[in-house]
This record gives structure tokens, C-alpha cells and sequence, in this order.
């Protein structure tokens, strides 16, 4: 089948919409259709996304113009993505408010991937639309959250799917270097090593690790991404105080494996009332991309018992997760995995074969087919 996807606007940036469009892209070409993703490139070349966001180049690309940064970005690739649609297709994917409301007038086979609830009356009026829409083909929700926050809004709501975000299992098969890695980190490659990996605003529980490293001594916490002018302000907190955590800012997404590799156990210590970028709480619908490569890392996670992330990880059975305001018990499951080898193992062993169940291919054929 030949399938148009309209993907994010917010691309070559610190971000996970970006980077589950372009898995998402490869995901469907690999399941054997003819995928042209319509994303705007603008200064950067089509080679750059395919090294940036480290996915095969088995799918078209078709550049648009966009803007960077503000609220009109959506709407303008919205807008500039109808004037890309030239040819037959058998499905429109589309992840674009604007681009759905607008082609639900006359386009055909819409498929809408949300990620989030409607806020505002605009995106509740556009959520009504798709409802009726014939040319609404199917809603699919990443999270039962986000599907039960929609549903108290869309009454009749009955052409949907729940897909959950996925992970490339074949990224998590690289064997590195372990000592070298740490080494190059100038962490000691003796120490234990617990990573964060993701954005470091407020919300997502960094203030918990620096508290940790300040009580554990004997452990290294390495945390793993933020915009560089948040990594300066951490930095600046615990300059001559912490020397066993490492703040490394913001890297590409293709050498995210590498930390994992150094890494003997992962946190995602979230705020009870935690936000995306600073927009409503996101504690019952988001579902990370991290989950899902944390998974497959095979490396035990210590989370926050949170909705968006209870739906996913199982407590004591390829996780931990634990009261999010509690700097202890985040405390005591580190120190219990570290302790005992058998918990640790089978933590491990579950996380891998769950994984294996959340491929990107296998949400994109849920999309199409389910």
C-alpha cells in the first residue's frame, strides 16, 4: 500500500514527536508499503534526517517549508503539507491537527495519531470533527490515557485504536566497549552506573537524582540529554558538590545505546504532576519512548508508579516503580538490585522480552490493520 505521512514540524531537536515520525516512517516501509513522509527540512539535507534520526533510507522524503520555533509551526506545515498531495495513496497517517481537520473535508482515509488530549476549543472543535468525518478512517490514541481523557469529550467515539509508542529492537544489538565508553566519561569503570536518559526541565525528577548522588556515594548517576542552557544551570548547583554524576547535555538519538550500555541501572523519576514541556499534566497519558528503549536495553528500571507508566512497566516483574515523592524508596530499590543478583537478572530477562512484544513495526501494523 502507499501510505502519505504527515509528520512533526519539530524535527533535528531535543524532542521524541520527531523521532517516533521517523520510526515510524521506517516501520511502516519495512512492514512493505510505499512510505512518503512529508516533513519541513528546510536548511538541513534529506541524508541529515536519515543519519540524525538513524533509520534506513527505505521511504521518501518530501521537503516543506516550516518554521522553527512558535505555536503557528503546526499550522503551517499543516497547511503547506495539503499543497504536497499529488499522487494516488491508499492511507494518510498524520500526526497534524490542522492537516486532519482541513483534509477531512475532502480527503480520504485519514488515519490521526494523538498523543494528546484536546486543551483548548480549537482542538476540541477539530476532535469533534474527526469524530464525524467519514474521511476519518481511524483515531489512534498512544495510551489508554489519552484514549479515556479524549472519550469525555467525543461521546460516540468508536473508530480508534490504543497503540502504544515502540522501540528498534536492532539498535539494542551493538556490543561496545564498555570500559572505553566509561573511560572517555571519566567515570570509574568499577562503579555502578545509574542513568536517566531524556529532557531535564522541571517535572521530570532530576532535582531526586542529584539528592540520590548526594546520599550514595559509591554510585555514578549519568544523566542524559537537556537543552544546553538547562545542563549549564544543573551544572551550576553542583559544581565542587557532586562529583559522581555527569550532566553530558543533549546527544544524537542513534548513540542513545552507548549510554545504555555503560549503564547498570536506568531511572525515570517523574514528578507525581509531570508535564510536556511545560503544558498539563501529562502523568495519565503520556507514553514515553524511553520506556520502550529502556525495555530493550535489558537493564533493570527504577520508575515512578505513575498511570502513563504503570500502563506499561509491571512492578517486581521487569521493573520497580516507586512512590514518586519519596526520595527512599527510589533509594532502596537501587540498592536492592544492586544487591541482589537474582531480582536483578529477572528484571532484566522481562524487561528484553517485553520489548520484544513493542516494536515499531508492529505498532505501525496495528495502526493499519487493527
Amino acid at each position: 500500500m502507499k501510505i502519505i505521512y504527515v509528520g512533526s514540524p519539530e524535527l533535528f531537536g531535543t524532542g521524541a514527536s520527531s523521532i517516533h515520525v521517523a520510526k515510524m516512517s521506517e516501520a511502516f516501509a519495512m512492514n512493505g508499503h510505499e512510505v512518503h513522509l512529508i516533513i519541513p527540512i528546510n536548511n538541513k539535507s534529506i541524508d541529515d534526517f536519515y543519519y540524525y534520526y538513524d533509520v534506513e533510507p527505505i521511504f521518501n522524503i518530501i521537503p516543506t517549508l516550516g518554521v522553527k520555533r512558535g505555536w503557528l509551526r503546526h499550522f503551517i506545515h499543516g497547511v503547506a503539507s495539503l499543497f504536497k498531495l499529488k499522487d494516488e495513496y491508499d492511507f494518510i497517517v498524520t500526526r497534524n491537527i490542522t492537516f486532519a481537520y482541513i483534509g477531512s473535508f475532502f480527503l480520504r482515509n485519514i488515519i490521526i495519531d494523538i498523543h494528546h488530549p484536546p486543551v483548548n476549543f480549537i482542538s476540541k472543535l477539530a476532535y469533534k470533527r474527526f469524530e464525524k468525518s467519514s474521511n476519518i478512517k481511524k483515531i489512534s490514541f498512544n495510551s489508554e490515557g489519552t484514549y479515556e481523557e479524549t472519550k469525555k469529550i467525543l461521546k460516540k467515539l468508536d473508530k480508534y485504536v490504543i497503540c502504544h509508542n515502540g522501540v528498534d529492537i536492532k539498535s539494542f544489538k551493538v556490543d561496545y566497549d564498555v570500559d572505553l565508553i566509561k573511560k572517555d566519561l571519566n567515570i570509574d569503570v568499577n562503579k555502578k552506573v545509574v542513568t536517566y536518559v531524556g529532557n531535564i526541565y522541571k517535572g521530570r525528577g532530576i532535582d531526586k537524582i542529584i539528592k540520590l548522588s548526594q546520599e550514595m556515594k559509591d554510585i555514578f548517576f549519568l544523566i542524559v540529554g537537556g537543552d544546553e542552557s538547562e545542563v549549564l544551570d544543573y551544572k551550576a548547583d553542583i559544581v565542587n558538590k557532586n562529583k559522581n554524576i555527569l550532566f553530558t547535555g543533549h546527544i544524537l538519538h542513534r548513540f542513545i545505546p552507548k549510554m545504555y550500555s555503560i549503564s547498570d541501572i536506568l531511572i525515570i523519576p517523574y514528578d507525581d504532576d509531570f508535564t510536556i514541556k511545560g503544558d498539563i499534566d501529562a502523568s495519565g497519558f503520556s507514553s514515553p519512548i524511553k520506556i520502550f528503549e529502556h525495555l530493550a536495553s535489558g537493564k533493570p528500571i527504577v520508575a515512578s508508579d505513575l498511570k502513563s507508566i504503570n500502563r506499561i512497566l509491571t512492578n517486581e516483574i521487569d521493573s520497580i516503580l516507586v512512590d514518586p515523592n519519596s526520595i527512599t524508596s527510589y533509594k532502596n530499590a537501587i540498592l536492592s538490585l544492586i544487591n541482589n543478583e537474582d531480582i536483578y537478572k529477572s528484571i532484566s530477562s522481562n524487561a528484553l522480552n517485553k520489548a520484544n512484544t513493542q516494536s515499531w513495526q508492529r505498532r505501525a501494523s496495528n495502526i493499519i490493520n487493527k
